[in-house]
């Protein structure tokens, strides 16, 4: 393609665009039909960049962040730390979408992005656990942002039969960033004059970088629409939180919060789970699901998780897939650096580089997935036999996480469930982005970004119950001489330096805790066998966009006319 074309994006024939004339929807005041290449390959560039930064830096604090609460004692409370993230990121993920639909995609990105950089500097300067959360707060505001419009830019900017490519190649960095911050980890946090508080300056240095590589070309772009006199007429607040569905999101958030915090929380209270608190809080959690419900089905007009999603198979199906892909690695990989650092003898560094094969394999596999895809033009085969391949992994994963078997077990065990993971997960994004009509692909990748976040908040709230809940139960079972049990789940030093029987005897407590996860995570994965079964075909090859503006043309209108000094609103209809 010469550099005079303009970007395949989304294929839109000319007869229909002859049709309707340059379509330049409300939530699209960036147009690509009227970028250049250079300018599509500008956002393109942005947005990789800040793929690898962003890489770098989840990856960097995944590996750190265990000697953080380790140093803080706080072990056993690590998973509040991703479910207070997660549940942030499923209240906030439509708010963004809407607010960048007024606001322009532009302004919203900044919002986040700001957002993002506080959260980091916050948690650099933390000297409690409560501090940390605080950041983490921040944090989560920001990175959803980030993560929800770099996924509905790309959703946007590309062909059904090359989107599973595009989305690869959002995660494919990580391939290379699991190693290169797992060699930065023990240097940076225990080597001897290491300081920790310089992982979050490096992070926060990174994420002003990758803030100004993406948020350049999208207000370049936005600009350009502007001064062709492309416009978005302001709306109010009222608007924009019914259009939010507030209610909703409230209520998303209640209940999430509610319902998976106990599972965490619990062992600190007296009485455990007899504590009327946290019996009161879990039943309420369910209760505000309930109401959850009947909001979005008899009272909201403009639902979070429309049922027409729902009740398409396709969509189900994959949803149900996706979903499950975060609850497993949220559950099974929270504690596992830790038991892997006691069980083995190990320090941070080579017990992460132990860990990696599953996330290695799924990198991989995503990208080769999405070339075959493109290839065969075919997704459901690779749906079912990534779903039943990654069950047979866990499968292996319960013997795999004995104390005493060999690392290569355990580095096969995990790369079977991450190449499998990969597959299934890919295709399945693919398949719930083509099976809808195209408006509605932004509310699709909307739902699953918050199943996501629900999966990932419910995976760490799993773990953190089995850690709080089982692991002291088994302690009681295994080890026979006196011990701290505080310290047993929260200071994996402390157990470094008891008697060889005392430590055995705690290892296979926590070993049983880390199988335990293996068959909660076998449990969920036969149900995601069923779901996928009803799918139907997708065709990789139709034009989305096409088929929406040629469906407008056959109702005798042009929607959204794009000509200079154009104001778009509902009422910019011409029949």
């Amino acid at each position: 393609m010469s550099h005079s074309q303009k970007p395949e994006v989304m294929g839109a024939s000319t007869e229909v665009f002859t049709q309707v004339r340059n379509s330049t929807p409300v939530s699209k005041i960036l147009d690509p039909s009227h970028w250049s290449r250079k300018e599509y390959m500008f956002l393109i560039a942005g947005v990789l960049i800040q793929a690898f930064v962003y890489s770098f830096e989840v990856n960097l604090m995944y590996n750190c962040l265990p000697y953080v609460t380790n140093l803080l004692q706080a072990t056993s409370l690590a998973s509040v730390l991703p479910t207070i993230l997660q549940i942030l990121s499923a209240a906030l993920v439509p708010f963004y979408t809407k607010v960048s639909d007024v606001f322009g995609r532009a302004q919203s990105l900044t919002f986040a992005m700001v957002f993002y950089i506080v959260g980091y500097i916050i948690q650099g300067t933390t000297r409690s656990f409560l501090q940390l959360a605080l950041g983490q707060i921040f944090y989560g505001i920001g990175s959803t942002g980030m993560l929800t419009l770099t996924q509905v830019l790309i959703a946007d900017t590309t062909s059904l039969l090359n989107r599973g490519i595009v989305f690869s190649l959002w995660d494919l960095p990580s391939a290379m960033n699991i190693f290169t911050t797992t060699l930065l980890a023990d240097p940076l946090t225990s080597y001897p004059g290491a300081n920790w508080r310089n992982v979050y300056i490096i992070v926060s240095v990174l994420s002003a970088f990758g803030a100004i590589a993406v948020l350049t070309p999208l207000w370049y772009l936005q600009r350009k629409a502007q001064n062709r006199g492309v416009t978005l007429e302001r709306r109010s607040i009222g608007w924009l939180l019914h259009e939010f569905d507030a209610v909703g999101a409230l209520l998303i958030t209640l209940a999430m919060s509610l319902s998976l915090l106990p599972m965490i929380l619990a062992k600190s209270f007296e009485g455990n789970w007899e504590n009327p608190k946290i019996l009161g809080m879990f039943c309420s959690g369910i209760v505000c699901y309930c109401l959850l419900v009947f909001w979005e089905v008899k009272y909201t007009n403009r639902p979070i998780m429309p049922m027409r999603i729902w009740t398409n198979p396709t969509c189900f199906g994959g949803l149900i897939v996706m979903f499950f892909m975060t609850v497993m690695p949220a559950m099974n990989w929270q504690y596992y650096t830790y038991y892997l650092m006691v069980s083995r003898n190990l320090t941070l560094q080579p017990a992460l580089m132990l860990e990696r094969g599953y996330q290695v394999a799924y990198l991989v596999f995503q990208t080769i997935t999405g070339l075959l895809m493109k290839r065969f033009k075919i997704l459901r085969p690779f749906i079912w036999i990534g779903i039943i391949v990654h069950t047979i992994g866990i499968g292996l994963m319960i013997p795999a996480r004995a104390p005493d078997s060999s690392d290569a077990f355990v580095v096969l065990s995990q790369t079977i469930v991450g190449a499998a993971g990969g597959m299934a997960n890919i295709a399945a994004s693919v398949a719930v982005t083509g099976a809808v009509d195209r408006k509605d692909v932004a509310v699709v990748v909307g739902v699953t970004q918050i199943l996501g976040s629900f999966g990932s908040a419910f995976g760490s709230a799993l773990a953190g119950g089995v850690w709080t809940q089982y692991l002291p139960k088994r302690l009681a079972k295994h080890v026979t001489g006196p011990y701290d049990e505080f310290l047993a789940v929260n200071d994996i030093t402390y157990i470094a330096g008891l008697d060889p029987t005392t430590k055995r005897q705690m290892i296979e407590a926590w070993g049983d805790s880390q199988k335990l996860m293996s068959i909660l995570s076998v449990s969920l994965a036969a149900f995601a066998c069923i779901c996928t079964l009803f799918m139907k075909h997708v065709d990789l090859t139709k034009d989305q966009n096409a088929e929406e503006l040629e469906a407008a043309a056959a109702e005798g209108k042009e929607e959204f006319i794009d000509e200079p000094g154009t104001t778009y609103n509902e009422k910019n209809v011409v029949a």
